[in-house]
């Protein structure tokens, strides 16, 4: 990214896609790839540069296979990728794992060692770790984790009483579906209020960034 940048005398904003799935994640879903990774990769770099993305998040569940592949045809197009993956904690809560840009497949796989993954279940490969272990030790890799589809199935939000875990320090973000305003009377209005920072149970000192999934 160092090579992109530029000196500006106002704030530079990125378009960002922070979870973008390789190939192989359609297996998750029980399904199989009809395109080869090759074909899959140009599509997803076609609609990337469609789009006006100049930087992406890599997620897989519990893999990181794909990442050097997608990481190169990007680079060359100028779009600079975050690598990861999405896992579950020990609650079955997910949440999405990125690393420095220049951080190897090898790397990726021994720090995917040390969340002590189970075998797979229903597609994922479940942590040992609690969610606010998980937020631990991430950081502690030098890490950025989020909340993935926080109001959806398996969302931190949706399984309700993990309030301890969106107070935690060490988690700054969550993804939503849209905007925060898209929320609003859904569950009685809970998402919206606990986003806006209105719910006194899951009151934080620094207010969740929210992740927008837009098209």
């Amino acid at each position: 990214m160092a090579e992109q940048q530029q000196s500006y005398k106002k704030a530079r904003f990125f378009k960002c896609a922070l979870q973008v799935n390789p190939a192989g994640y359609i297996q998750y879903r029980g399904q199989e790839q009809s395109l080869s990774e090759s074909e899959y990769n140009q599509q997803l770099l076609d609609a990337a540069l469609e789009a006006g993305v100049e930087v992406i998040g890599l997620a897989d569940h519990g893999s990181v296979d794909g990442v050097d592949s997608i990481r190169t045809v990007f680079n060359q197009n100028g779009i600079v990728v975050f690598p990861g993956f999405e896992i579950a904690s020990s609650e079955k809560i997910h949440f999405v794992c990125l690393f420095d840009e220049n951080k190897s497949s090898q790397e990726l796989e021994r720090i995917l060692g040390s969340l002590r993954l189970l075998d797979p279940q229903d597609g994922i490969r479940p942590s040992r770790l609690s969610a606010e272990q998980l937020i631990d030790e991430v950081n502690q890799q030098g890490g950025f984790i989020f909340a993935a589809h926080c109001t959806n199935d398996n969302g931190l939000l949706k399984i309700g009483q993990m309030n301890h875990v969106w107070q935690h320090k060490g988690l700054l973000a969550a993804q939503i579906p849209g905007s925060i305003e898209d929320l609003r009377g859904v569950e009685n209005d809970f998402y919206r209020k606990v986003f806006l920072n209105k719910d006194g149970n899951y009151w934080r000192e620094r207010e969740m960034a929210a992740l927008m999934l837009l098209t």
